[in-house]
């Protein structure tokens, strides 16, 4: 089965494509510039075909929802506010089991566990304190079950479990050099793989299984994929 894929560059542009089971990649929606805001910096998917977005700087938020003919809609607007899980310049964004949001800040602000169920109304579920959280991360991915990925500079991670209380904890570290120090997106699917996008338009499809080894799979050179994309998500939610 096909997974759907969204591109997101900073002109508003965007694509949907799809990749199947046998890792090969098709554009099949071209969505030209002014088709998307042009200042989202974060973008993940919820459930029941939503997608939320985020823009960092001005920290204000929308979630949209895209049907089977893959046309997208607003749905409901959130405006600019001092406080709460869209009011600091979040570094990433990352939907995790059950419609949990994970905002993450650096050591200058707190990270939010919110959850956005179908009514869109944000319920914040934890807060993180300054320093829980390294603060380098550049990606962070759902891994399936309660596995999250966390990849910093210089190609260094960590897989961590989220417990029934909303705490995470250490698993493999995986030392610097584990992952290419240039990605620019990771964005996981629902059944072990993983696909990695580097600026210079180059990727990786890869896989990890449930002990948490990490494999490379297929290889794509540069030119593969535009070099201009902001975010590349998945469109499935965590399961």
């Amino acid at each position: 089965m096909s997974e759907r894929i969204l591109y997101y560059g900073a002109s508003g542009r965007g694509c949907i494509g799809t990749i199947s089971a046998n890792n090969v990649l098709d554009d099949v929606t071209v969505l030209p510039e002014g088709a998307f805001a042009p200042d989202w910096t974060l973008i993940t998917a919820l459930s029941n075909n939503r997608i939320l977005y985020y823009a960092g700087a001005s920290v204000r938020a929308c979630i949209g929802s895209i049907d089977a003919e893959n046309v997208l809609q607003d749905v409901v607007a959130f405006p600019e506010t001092p406080e709460g899980p869209f009011g600091l310049g979040f570094r990433e964004v990352a939907t995790l089991r059950g419609d949990l949001v994970l905002f993450y800040a650096d050591l200058n602000g707190h990270s939010w566990l919110v959850r956005i169920p179908d009514d869109n109304t944000p319920d914040t579920i934890r807060i993180y304190n300054p320093g829980e959280f390294a603060p380098d991360w550049k990606q962070i991915t759902w891994l399936g079950g309660n596995r999250v990925l966390f990849c910093g500079a210089g190609g260094r991670g960590v897989v961590c479990t989220l417990d029934s209380n909303n705490l995470f904890h250490d698993g493999p570290v995986l030392p610097e050099g584990s992952f290419a120090p240039d990605w620019k997106q990771i964005t996981a699917f629902g059944d072990g793989r993983i696909l990695y996008y580097g600026a210079s338009g180059r990727g990786v499809i890869g896989t990890v299984d449930g002990e948490n080894d990490f494999d490379d799979w297929v290889s794509m050179p540069e030119g593969t994929f535009a070099p201009d994309w902001i975010q590349i998500t998945s469109l499935r939610v965590p399961a």
